[in-house]
């Protein structure tokens, strides 16, 4: 799996019933600059219900696509507002609030007429302005993810995949990355026969005094991996422990002592 699916990603939001055109527009200079749109995809409206736009990409009930629109903002680096004369309707309003809700920042066609909006949005025409905001954001982010005393596992994930683009290693797929954690698992085993005194030489035992950093380099392209695939180490934690619980355990200690 290549790691292009870790470029920058987008919403883009706006009355589909007054700016659609200009809203299609905006999702074919987003993706010709590198930039991919979740929602909505290149389609046609098919359908009005009262102002509520449907398009031949959409599925199932007005309900069921805000939903969808509402996961793919969950997904995006930003959300873009598309508001020619600084309109927002009330759809947009409660999309805007939820990007908020979920620290994802958000950008403006034109600077909004509502007082309070212009607090929040940042009016950006320039798509290489937005990509260079949201690097600094994410250098920042990381920052502040490392300095904090205690990292839960899913900060851990967005702080590796910060890292990874940071020192340009993007391009590794995970045919690379395991190989790479293989190497390391040896490294670690090496730490491990100097930590334990089992049977080393002195220059091996130099090089793998530091147990600690043989340990955190294979949990870096552990995390590593679970980025590429998409997988929440926390949530596949937690689903594991649940059906670990319900199996039967023996240690072969044990069992080798009762016997």
């Amino acid at each position: 799996m290549d790691r292009n699916k870790t470029n920058i990603s987008a919403t883009i939001s706006g009355s589909f019933n007054k700016y659609f055109g200009q809203i299609k527009q905006k999702v074919l200079e987003f993706e010709q600059q590198g930039i991919s749109v979740l929602s909505p995809k290149p389609s046609e409206p098919v359908l009005r219900k009262g102002s509520f736009v449907i398009l031949e990409s959409d599925k199932g009930t007005p309900r069921e696509i805000e939903l969808t629109h509402l996961k793919a903002i969950s997904q995006s680096d930003f959300l873009y507002i598309v508001n020619p004369r600084g309109y927002i309707g009330k759809s947009v309003a409660f999309e805007i609030g939820y990007a908020f809700s979920r620290n994802i920042p958000v950008y403006s066609l034109e600077r909004p007429k509502d007082p309070v909006f212009c607090f929040l949005i940042k009016p950006e025409k320039s798509i290489q302005a937005i990509k260079e905001a949201l690097r600094t954001r994410e250098g920042e982010r990381a920052e502040n993810l490392l300095s904090k005393r205690e990292l839960t596992l899913n900060q851990l994930q967005d702080f590796v995949q910060s890292m990874i683009r940071k020192r340009g290693f993007e391009k590794e797929t995970m045919h690379d990355v395991l190989l790479l954690l293989i190497e390391e698992m040896g490294e670690l085993a090496r730490a491990v026969r100097g930590f334990t005194g089992l049977k080393i030489s002195r220059r091996q035992l130099e090089k793998c005094e530091n147990l600690g950093e043989e340990l955190a380099d294979c949990l870096i392209y552990l995390v590593d991996l679970a980025n590429l695939a998409d997988i929440r180490l926390e949530d596949a934690f937690r689903e594991k422990e649940a059906t670990n619980s319900k199996r039967r355990w023996l240690s072969r200690k044990v069992k080798d002592s009762v016997a």
